[in-house]
């Protein structure tokens, strides 16, 4: 009895704050313009569940770029975050439209705590392309709070290798802190490693140091993100490491590459530090009408200082003694290396006899010829 009496006596609440409320929504529907985030805000002290209802429907009564700014600050103090979160998706709004209501709620950040909490919701409260939308505003928030949170999430990457939402978060970390990002980023990287977005964490890496149009690398920020990579490579598996270090190898870091030979390859570096690869130039003829090939083999002696060999090899396998002199050449010698070092001459045989596949493959009649070692200083 007394349950039913309670239930009666709650509805009977609502139904009258409903009731006295109605006055506050008729007020917003009939706001327009700057007026509109003032009634807007007397309605949300009423009833916030009443003031997100109504909120899509008082959009179109919001006729500039302020009043949109000042609903959306009315709606975000008066707790009705859903609709404040989502308004950016609206189509009816051009982009340019969004960016400056982003901009302008943003820049008023360090006057509102509940601003600051409502950009750290979007987080956790939209999908990937809606939190993408509030970049500009969590770009130009100078709340040191939301400085700190940024930071701190980024070193929380999701349990997943594709998260477009954490990928904004990065993106609007390294827009705020460009290479001072690279310590955060770098503690992201090592927990992604099992399951994690690793790779798409490396590549903001690489934004953060990334100059203006035109302008060349610093190169202070040239070392400080090769140091953070090889940092980051010398934690983590061995493949991990390999694909840390041909990134800086494509990115033109070759020595801060090579600093990574022992860490991906421990069980191929020699006694005195030295790497051994396989490689090979070949050189191609017709003779009488038949295709012929000679494939030139030689060790290659590195002492750990490139991560790709084949620029420096290019020139002494390409200037071994002919063997098809008398016969009409087909052009310049092509040359290759074994992909990675090896750990002995048996792995050296394996991938020559795999050349003279290939090369018989193509119609040639092929020979090889082991030569005199290369030594690279």
């Amino acid at each position: 009895m007394w349950i039913s009496a309670l239930l009666a006596l709650t509805l009977s609440s609502s139904t009258a704050q409903a009731a006295s409320c109605g006055g506050y929504l008729r007020a917003a529907q009939a706001a327009r313009g700057n007026a509109l985030g003032p009634a807007f805000s007397r309605l949300a002290k009423c009833d916030t569940g009443e003031a997100e209802a109504a909120f899509d429907s008082l959009l179109p009564n919001a006729t500039t770029v302020n009043a949109l700014v000042l609903l959306c600050r009315a709606a975000i103090e008066g707790d009705a975050w859903t609709p404040a979160w989502k308004v950016l998706s609206h189509e009816a709004l051009g982009w340019d439209v969004r960016d400056q209501v982003a901009e302008q709620i943003g820049a008023q950040c360090t006057s509102s705590p509940k601003i600051v909490a409502f950009l750290k919701g979007a987080y956790f409260g939209l999908r990937d392309i809606q939190f993408q939308q509030w970049d500009d505003a969590l770009i130009g928030c100078q709340s040191d709070d939301l400085a700190t949170w940024i930071a701190t999430q980024t070193e929380s990457p999701p349990d997943s290798m594709f998260d477009d939402k954490y990928n904004a978060l990065m993106s609007v970390l390294v827009a705020r802190q460009g290479v001072q990002a690279l310590p955060h980023l770098g503690i992201a990287a090592k927990k992604a490693v099992a399951r994690g977005p690793f790779d798409a964490i490396l590549m903001q890496m690489e934004a953060a140091v990334q100059p203006g149009i035109g302008e060349p690398i610093r190169p202070e920020h040239k070392v400080a993100l090769e140091s953070t990579l090889v940092e980051i490579a010398r934690t983590v598996p061995r493949e991990k490491a390999r694909t840390v270090a041909d990134r800086l190898a494509n990115a033109g870091s070759t020595e801060a590459a090579a600093r990574l030979l022992p860490t991906v390859y421990p069980s191929r570096v020699k006694p005195n530090g030295t790497f051994e690869y396989g490689a090979a130039s070949i050189e191609r003829a017709k003779c009488d009408g038949e295709k012929k090939a000679v494939i030139h083999t030689a060790t290659v002696i590195e002492p750990g200082r490139r991560w790709i060999i084949l620029g420096d090899v290019r020139e002494p396998l390409q200037a071994f003694k002919a063997r098809l002199s008398k016969c009409t050449s087909e052009g310049d010698w092509a040359v290759t290396t074994t992909p990675e070092p090896v750990s002995n001459a048996k792995e050296i045989t394996g991938w020559v006899d795999g050349l003279v596949e290939q090369w018989s493959g193509k119609g040639y009649e092929v020979t090889t010829r082991s030569e005199k070692t290369i030594i690279l200083d």
